[in-house]
């Protein structure tokens, strides 16, 4: 086994390639959106719409090419047709078209297709205790190209402005990018863009793109690499076999900085250069096991390191090498299916973990560990529960140096409500009918203040020791509910409520509205 784990480790090393359109995909993931700018592009949208395999001519439909098509546009917009229109769509015949002396052209690729939606939308959110409230309107676009199953692109872009209460639409999740106010403050204008290119064989496929990445099931947010945050450009690919794969990933981020006005938005463009590189093994020894582990590591203050680049060396060795100066972290996790209706998985991240002290309350002990159970109740009605415990150890996210901290662009990589605290999640998700549906997610966290943060430079603490949960301790318990409403093929609503109790404090009660239409 190790003689054959170490070809294909080498084989790796000369073509990285990879089989999924996705960099990692995850099986459980929260539902509970109150934005439908918080959702990635869903590409199998898009792959579920096979080409025709009787016809042996394009079909092109522009929905301004023609009156006709024009009214046709606006009849299907406002319709509930089974298939959703677009307002470009091509589609090459299923096999290769012919000329008359029956010499294939290869100037049409079969089996290809390309998909062009606009979209619109509208987000409201109330904190109904303070009465302040906040609206971002946006537009944008979606694209998504097959190229004979082999070469795919899609592209997500959107643009809007915020209007309403400054302060409160700063903790909105889509705020986690670079923003602009105009002169007399009254709206903030923040865009997003997000795409890839991918190159697929029988073996793999390559990815440049720009988007985020995580990494184990969870429900809470990921404790080994977490997609909570701004987009960014990366390299990827991953070599598949029926057992073993092997990912890399190689993204440029944007350090935070210590630049900022009084909202904590920076002000400066003054960065340093800051990357992350990840390796991953995943291992399926059959239909109800999945292993997997790997390392990555933040560096920067250079330019890109071709050391990182190779999957078939450790990172965390390689790291040694150059002075141990960069940020290396490791991980391990595990899916169990012992019913195909039940998953269990575990994820595990650490640090330093010196076997010596392993047990002992030393600060270097910096690890994280989440399990969790989920159950699908009814497949037609898509009800599922899922239960996750987390753990996370003082300190783990941190860094002594400003550009290796675990974050991007000013929002932690790591588990999104910090370190040095346990959490208890549940959710559930029922479909109620074929246009509607629901989601539960709740939480109770509690947290101590020593190291709790990624912004905290490590050798600030205290002391060499830490605990669990030492320093001052909060505890939050939080539910959020939406309700998922499509009362048209084009047209989506989401209506979402929160409450939320820290402490002794008073409940906090926030209401979310999030309608989006895309043709």
């Amino acid at each position: 086994m190790k003689k054959i784990l170490l070809i294909l480790i080498a084989f790796y090393s000369i073509s990285i390639v990879a089989s999924e359109i996705d960099w990692n995909t995850t099986e459980i993931k929260s539902q509970n959106h109150f934005s439908f700018l918080e959702e990635k592009f869903n590409d199998d949208i898009y792959l579920k719409l096979k080409n025709d395999n009787n016809t042996d001519v394009t079909k092109t439909n522009l929905a301004v090419a023609s009156w006709s098509n024009f009214r046709n546009a606006i009849v299907n917009f406002f319709s509930n047709e089974a298939i959703p229109s677009h307002f470009l769509e091509i589609q090459t015949p299923y096999k290769a078209v012919t000329s008359i002396n029956n010499i294939p052209n290869n100037s049409i690729p079969p089996r290809s297709s390309f998909y062009f939606n606009i979209i619109t939308g509208v987000d409201y959110f109330s904190n109904l205790q303070d009465k302040e409230h906040y609206s971002y309107v946006y537009n944008g676009t979606k694209l998504f190209a097959n190229i004979s199953d082999h070469l795919f692109i899609d592209g997500y872009w959107w643009s809007g402005h915020f209007t309403g209460d400054d302060e409160l639409f700063t903790t909105s999740p889509i705020f986690d990018s670079w923003s602009q106010t105009n002169d007399d403050n009254s709206q903030t204008s923040l865009d997003n863009v997000s795409g890839k290119i991918v190159y697929k064989n029988q073996f793999g496929s390559l990815i440049v793109g720009r988007g985020t990445h995580v990494i184990g099931n969870n429900i809470g947010g990921s404790v080994i690499l977490n997609d909570a945050c701004n987009d960014y450009g990366y390299f990827s690919g991953k070599l598949d076999f029926s057992k073993f794969s092997i990912s890399l990933m190689h993204g440029t981020l944007i350090p935070d900085s210590t630049n900022v006005n009084e909202l904590g938005i920076p002000i400066n463009k003054d960065y340093s250069d800051k990357y992350i590189a990840v390796k991953k093994i995943d291992w399926l020894p059959n239909s109800k096991l999945h292993f997997f582990a790997g390392e990555e590591v933040l560096y920067g203050g250079r330019d890109i390191d071709p050391s990182y680049l190779l999957p078939q060396t450790f990172l965390r060795a390689t790291e040694h090498n150059l002075r141990d100066r960069d940020n290396v972290l490791i991980f391990c996790g595990m899916n169990l299916n012992p019913v195909s209706q039940n998953t269990i998985y575990l994820n595990f991240i650490f640090d330093e973990l010196t076997k010596s002290k392993i047990f002992t309350n030393w600060w270097g002990n910096k690890y994280a560990v989440q399990l969790g159970n989920s159950y699908l109740i009814n497949k037609e009605r898509e009800a599922r529960f899922t239960i996750e415990f987390t753990a996370v150890r003082p300190w783990i996210y941190t860094h002594k140096i400003l550009h290796n901290k675990y974050s991007n662009d000013g929002i932690g990589l790591g588990f999104p409500d910090g370190s040095n605290l346990v959490q208890i999640a549940g959710e559930f998700n029922y479909k109620f009918l074929k246009n509607l549906s629901g989601n539960i997610h709740g939480s109770y966290t509690r947290q101590g203040s020593l190291g709790n943060d990624f912004t905290i430079n490590y050798e600030t603490r205290p002391d060499d020791t830490a605990n669990w949960l030492e320093g001052a301790n909060t505890e939050k318990i939080m539910l959020r509910s939406i309700i998922r409403w499509q009362p048209l093929t084009h047209h989506n609503l989401l209506i979402g409520h929160a409450i939320t109790r820290a402490d002794n404090n008073d409940l906090a009660n926030t209401l979310s509205i999030s309608y989006q239409a895309s043709y």
